[in-house]
C-alpha cells in the first residue's frame, strides 16, 4: 500500500469517526490529568506529527530505556523499605526478606534500610527528645556495634545497602565504612547508596540544614566517595518527597531535575569532573494514580536528564543515565476500605515497570493506619514478584512506544516540565528556590489545590468521596513494642562503658575543627567522621558537633 493510500484510508476513517460521534461530541469536555494537561478521548497519527520517534532503548536520549533489552537480562531490583526496633529486630527482617525472595540485580542481596526519626536527626536513644520514638517507623542505629551487626555475614562485595538516613547521612556513611573495616574489608568493597537528601527543606516542615550548609555537606560526601568509594552511589535526588508533599507530576519532574542539576553544579563547584561523579547520582521518584501520566513522566525524565547531563559537560554514556528507584505513593493510599489500596499499589507497580525503572519499593495497603504488618509487607513484595514472573511485562522493552497517546503525552509532559525547570533556573536555581521558600510555596499551593478537589468531589477517590461505606473496617495494625526504647538505651550505655573516652574526646575535638574548616570552605569532613566512627563516637555525638557548627533552620 502506498503512502497516499494510507493517508486516504486514514482520512476516511476519521470522517466516519467524526460522523459517528457528531450527535454527542459537544457534551464531551477535555478531562485534565493531575498535572492539568487536557486529555482528549482519542489520539491518532496527527498528534505525533513532528515528533522524533526514531530512537531505540539503550541509545541517547534514552527515552525508551537505559538498556538495550530492558529487563530481559535481569529484572528490576525489589528494594522494599524496612526497618524497625533495634538492629537485631531489623536483622530478622533482613533475613526474612531474603528468604521471601527479595533480591537485586542478578540475584544479589539488596537492603533498603530506613532509620527511625531519632537516628535520622542524630539523636541517640538516651536523649530526652528521643523518648517515645526509638525504633518506631525505622531502625534505631547509633553505635558502631549497631553497624557491625547490620552488615554481619553479608557479602559486602555484592550486597547493596541503601541507607535512608535523613540528616544523619554523613555520620551514617562513616559508621558503615568503619564497620566494614572492622570486618577486614576496605571501604571500596562497599556497595550501596547514600540518600544525601540535604537539599530537601522544600518538602518538609521540620528543622534541617540551611541550604548553603546542606549543599556543602552533600558535596563533601560526593567528593570523598568519588575518590575513595567508586562503587558507592553518592546521592539520591528525592523526587518522591516532592511528589508526596503535593506536587503534580510535572512539578515533581521539573523540581527534581532542577535539584539534580544543582547537585552537578555543586560537584563542579568544588572541582570534580562531572564524568567522575554524575554516573553515581540516582533518583527516587513517586508514582501517583494517573497511570499513563506516570509512564510518560518516567520516559520524559530519562530524556530530560540526558540533555541536562550532556549540557553539564558529561561525555560518558553512564552519566547520561537517569537511574530510578520507584516508591509507590503513600500519599494516595487511604485509611477507608484499606484493602482497596492493593489495587492502587498494583497499578503503580505496573506504571513503574512499563516506564522502565531500575528498582521498586511497593507500599503496603495498611500504611495509612500504621507500620505495615508482616502479612501486608509480604503481600506488597509478592505483588512485584507476580508482575515480574507471571505477567509477561518484562519480556518487551518499552512496550508502549509508538502509542499515539503515550508518545504525545511524553512530549507534552516534557514541554511543561521544561517551562517550570527554566523558571527555576531563571530565578537563580534550585538552592536559591530553597532559600527564598518559593519552591516550597509552589508545592504547598499544589497540595492545597488537590485537597480542595478531593473535598469537593472533583477528584474522585474511592472510599473517601465515592462509594463511601459506613461499615467498620476490621484491621489489626502492627503493635509497637515499647520495650525497644529501654533495650536501645541499655545497648548504648553498655557500648560507652567499653570505649576509650580519651580517644572519643580527641576525635570529637578534631571533628569540631573539621566542621569549622568545611564551613569556611577550606577542609573536608568525611575523613574526620570516619575516624570518629573508628574511635567509637555515636551518631548522636557526631550530629551534636555538626549542629553546633552549622545550625539548623525551621521552614515556614
Amino acid at each position: 500500500m502506498s503512502d497516499q493510500d494510507t493517508i486516504g484510508n486514514f482520512r476516511k476513517a476519521k470522517e466516519a469517526w467524526e460522523k459517528a460521534r457528531a450527535k454527542y461530541a459537544k457534551k464531551i469536555k477535555p478531562h485534565p490529568n493531575i498535572s492539568g494537561i487536557p486529555i482528549k478521548t482519542v489520539y491518532t497519527q496527527e498528534d505525533i506529527e513532528g515528533l522524533d520517534l526514531n530512537t531505540m532503548p539503550g541509545v541517547y536520549p534514552f527515552t525508551r530505556g537505559l538498556y538495550a533489552d530492558g529487563y530481559a537480562l535481569t529484572p528490576w531490583m525489589q528494594q522494599m523499605v524496612f526497618g524497625y526496633g533495634c538492629v537485631d529486630d531489623t536483622r530478622k527482617k533482613m533475613e526474612s526478606l531474603v528468604e521471601q525472595g527479595m533480591e537485586g540485580y542478578f540475584g544479589h542481596k539488596v537492603f533498603n534500610v530506613v532509620y527511625d526519626i531519632p537516628t535520622m536527626y542524630g539523636i541517640d536513644a538516651d536523649h530526652p527528645e528521643a523518648e517515645g520514638n526509638v525504633g518506631q517507623c525505622g531502625v534505631h542505629l547509633c553505635t558502631p556495634d549497631d553497624y557491625d551487626e547490620l552488615i554481619r555475614d553479608w557479602e559486602l562485595e555484592t550486597t547493596n545497602f541503601s541507607l535512608i538516613t535523613g540528616d544523619n547521612c554523613l555520620p551514617g556513611l562513616a559508621q558503615i565504612v568503619a564497620a566494614a573495616e572492622r570486618r577486614g574489608k576496605s571501604m571500596d568493597s562497599l556497595r550501596g547508596n547514600s540518600m544525601n537528601w540535604y537539599p530537601r527543606i522544600a518538602v518538609q516542615d521540620i528543622p534541617s540544614w540551611e541550604p548553603k550548609h546542606g549543599y556543602a555537606l552533600m558535596a563533601d560526601l560526593i567528593k570523598y566517595c568519588t575518590r575513595n568509594m567508586p562503587a558507592w552511589n553518592t546521592t539520591n535526588i528525592f523526587m518522591y518527597g516532592i511528589s508526596e508533599a503535593g506536587a503534580t507530576p510535572v512539578q515533581e519532574l521539573a523540581y527534581g531535575l532542577a535539584w539534580g542539576k544543582s547537585v552537578i553544579d555543586a560537584g563542579k563547584g568544588i572541582g570534580i569532573d562531572p564524568d567522575r561523579f554524575v554516573g553515581r547520582l540516582g533518583f527516587q521518584i513517586g508514582i501517583q494514580m494517573n497511570f499513563f501520566e506516570e509512564i510518560a513522566k518516567l520516559r520524559a525524565h530519562r530524556k530530560m536528564w540526558a540533555k541536562i547531563t550532556k549540557d553539564a559537560g558529561c561525555t560518558k554514556p553512564r552519566c547520561f543515565h537517569a537511574r530510578v528507584h520507584i516508591h509507590t505513593s503513600g500519599n494516595v493510599l487511604v485509611a477507608q476500605q484499606p484493602l482497596n489500596n492493593t489495587a492502587r499499589i498494583t497499578m503503580q507497580i505496573m506504571a513503574a515497570v512499563l516506564g522502565g525503572v531500575q528498582s521498586i519499593h511497593s507500599c503496603s495497603y495498611d500504611e495509612t493506619i500504621g507500620i505495615p504488618t508482616e502479612l501486608s509487607h509480604r503481600t506488597a513484595l509478592r505483588s512485584q514478584q507476580i508482575m515480574m514472573w507471571e505477567s509477561g511485562m518484562r519480556d518487551v522493552t518499552d512496550p508502549l512506544a509508538g502509542s499515539y497517546f503515550v508518545e504525545w503525552l511524553t512530549d507534552q509532559i516534557e514541554k511543561e516540565a521544561w517551562k517550570v525547570f527554566n523558571e527555576v533556573e531563571e530565578r537563580g536555581g534550585y538552592m536559591k528556590g530553597l532559600e527564598d521558600g518559593w519552591i516550597k510555596r509552589e508545592i504547598d499551593n499544589s497540595a492545597y489545590d488537590r485537597k480542595a478537589k478531593i473535598t469537593s468531589g472533583k477528584l474522585p477517590v474511592v472510599g473517601v468521596n465515592k462509594y463511601v461505606s459506613d461499615e467498620k473496617e476490621e484491621h489489626q495494625p502492627f503493635r509497637i513494642d515499647y520495650a525497644i526504647e529501654r533495650k536501645a538505651i541499655e545497648r548504648l550505655r553498655a557500648f560507652k562503658k567499653k570505649r576509650s573516652q580519651q580517644d572519643v574526646d580527641k576525635a570529637l575535638a578534631d571533628l569540631k575543627n573539621a566542621c569549622v574548616e568545611l564551613k569556611e570552605n577550606r577542609g573536608e569532613l568525611m575523613p574526620h567522621l570516619i575516624e570518629g566512627a573508628r574511635k567509637g563516637i555515636t551518631n548522636g555525638e557526631m550530629m551534636d558537633v555538626m549542629r553546633d557548627a552549622f545550625g539548623w533552620i525551621v521552614t515556614e
